[in-house]
């Protein structure tokens, strides 16, 4: 399955995810992961936060 998203991209969590994080907050595609269960996955990260997130590719959109 390939990649929607590229290395570098802006994206922001999927509109309607419960999540405490609010959406508005752009992250950055820091790496791309390989297919589990279907469907790729994504590390994202934001200069708000010292972490990276791993994310599956439906919860994400571009920024």
């Amino acid at each position: 399955m390939p990649h929607k998203f590229k290395l570098g991209q802006n994206v922001r969590l999927a509109q309607g995810l419960s999540t405490r994080v609010p959406s508005m907050v752009e992250y950055k595609i820091i790496r791309q992961l390989p297919e589990r269960g279907g469907e790729v996955q994504y590390r994202i990260k934001t200069a708000r936060e010292p972490f990276e997130r791993v994310v599956w590719e439906s919860a994400i959109e571009k920024a």
